[in-house]
This record gives C-alpha cells, sequence and structure tokens, in this order.
C-alpha cells in the first residue's frame, strides 16, 4: 500500500510538471514519464511526439501515442489520477495534453531509452518510425501524402545515423509475409530515400 502511495505521489508530481513547460515536446515526455510509472507494462512512445523528436520541429499540434493498448488495471490506474476517457483520448482539464492508447505496436522491434525528469521513458526507434511512415504512404501511392513527407522527413534528418540493412532486412521479411504492402513499402522507400541521399550532406551510397 505504501509502495502504492508513493508512486502516485510521483506520478502526480510530473504530471503538475506539465502545464508549466513551453515545450510541447517536453509536456508530452513528461506525460509519457508519469504514465511508465504508472502503468502495468512500459509504454512506447510513437505517432507524432516520436516523429516530432526523431525528425525535429513541430509540425503540427499533436497528442501523446502511446503502445501498447490498456489492459483493466491500467484503466482503473488512469481513473485514479484523474483522467476521464473522452472518444479515443484520455484527457484532465488542468493538462494540455492528451493521450491515445492507438494499438499492440506488434510491429515495433528497436525501442530507445530518454530520461525525462529522472525517469527512463521507451521510444519507438528511428527505423521503425520509419518503417511506420511507409507503411501508412501505400495507402495512396504512387501520389505523395503526408505520411510520405513524414517518411521523407525523418529519413532527411536521420540519414547518415539511420540503419539502412536494418530497414532492409525488415523490408524483405515484410514482403514475405505481405507481398503486395511490402513491396509498396519498398517502392516508397525508394523514393524516399534517394530524395532524401540528394538533400542530405552525406556521400551517396547504394539504394535499398
Amino acid at each position: 500500500m505504501a509502495e502504492s502511495v508513493k508512486r502516485r505521489q510521483e506520478v502526480e508530481a510530473l504530471l503538475k510538471q506539465i502545464p508549466g513547460v513551453s515545450s510541447r515536446l517536453r509536456q508530452r515526455l513528461l506525460f509519457a514519464a508519469a504514465l511508465t510509472k504508472l502503468l502495468s507494462t512500459e509504454p512506447i512512445v510513437v505517432g507524432g511526439t516520436a516523429e516530432e523528436y526523431w525528425a525535429g520541429g513541430e509540425y503540427h499540434p499533436t497528442d501523446l501515442d502511446l503502445c501498447p493498448g490498456l489492459s483493466p488495471g491500467d484503466v482503473k490506474a488512469l481513473a485514479s489520477v484523474g483522467l476521464h476517457k473522452r472518444g479515443r483520448h484520455w484527457t484532465r482539464a488542468d493538462l494540455p495534453v492528451a493521450v491515445e492508447f492507438p494499438g499492440p505496436g506488434d510491429d515495433i522491434e528497436r525501442t530507445v531509452k530518454l530520461r525525462i525528469s529522472g525517469v527512463s521513458i521507451l521510444m519507438i526507434s528511428c527505423e521503425d518510425l520509419y518503417l511506420d511512415r511507409l507503411r501508412q504512404a501505400t495507402s495512396s501511392w504512387p501520389r505523395e501524402d503526408v505520411s510520405f513527407d513524414a517518411a521523407f522527413e525523418i529519413a532527411l534528418t536521420n540519414y547518415l545515423t539511420l540503419d539502412w540493412d536494418y530497414v532492409r532486412v525488415r523490408l524483405r521479411k515484410i514482403v514475405i509475409r505481405e507481398r503486395v504492402i511490402g513491396s509498396l513499402m519498398g517502392a516508397v522507400n525508394r523514393r524516399v530515400r534517394a530524395r532524401a541521399r540528394r538533400g542530405s550532406l552525406g556521400p551517396a551510397s547504394e539504394s535499398v
């Protein structure tokens, strides 16, 4: 019981920091830190917050997306700190950030740890986020949509450090499981990477 009370106090202390922070990205990361201490499974930051972290700059207002989904115990834990579900999002009147749990995150194979206000949180890897945006971009391919633009920004910003060998291997595995989607993702990747390579300052390298 004492441990539960202490954890609740730590969560509340993190939540109370959020309104006083000017950076929208840090607000969301503080929220992720609070929920990391509260939830039964360590959540992974995905979606627009991850895109902003990896690509830099805030392209559009976004809420916090976390994976995986919630257990019945997690739902009770969120309610215990005053969060209420409104449609897809969990909100609290004094917080400028809402949180959504969009799915299980089964495609996430790599994460990185960030330290936020003394709490370690998990962020989807640059590579897995890039692959997610490639997948989303297939829905309107060959027309370039917002997901294509996101994949390009991620590739351009991280061109020299992104693990392209890992991307290549993941794409091959996806083709085996989902031939059509995998082939489309490969086509999107080739265009994105060629354009990012031209825009980067690094040396040219072979396409995936």
